[in-house]
């Protein structure tokens, strides 16, 4: 069972849990990809540089990395870790258990 602050990321979480997050029909425009998909082509298309762009996803996988690897440990570490190039996180493993105590 999910617990935290009641929010859109607890109910999503929790849905996903349970096997029930719904399907939205029209996900690039809920979500907003069609405008950051115009900006990729557009830069592409012009020879420029992204807003977002690779430097930008391996700092958010460092941190991503990074939260996992608390979570295991269930302590607050330092960014970035020693270790986080080797890391590999349980769920990538498929040994993780969100029912497990």
């Amino acid at each position: 069972n999910v617990k935290g602050n009641v929010g859109e990321d607890l109910v999503e979480k929790q849905n996903a849990e349970m096997g029930l997050m719904p399907v939205v029909s029209d996900e690039e425009s809920e979500y907003g990809y069609i405008a950051e998909n115009r900006h990729m082509i557009q830069s592409f298309l012009e020879g420029k540089r992204p807003e977002e762009n690779f430097s930008d996803g391996v700092n958010v996988t460092e941190l991503l990395m990074t939260a996992y690897m608390s979570a295991e440990q269930e302590k607050t570490i330092a960014f970035p870790p020693p270790d986080l190039d080797s890391f590999v996180p349980a769920v990538a493993k498929g040994e993780w258990n969100p029912k497990k105590p």
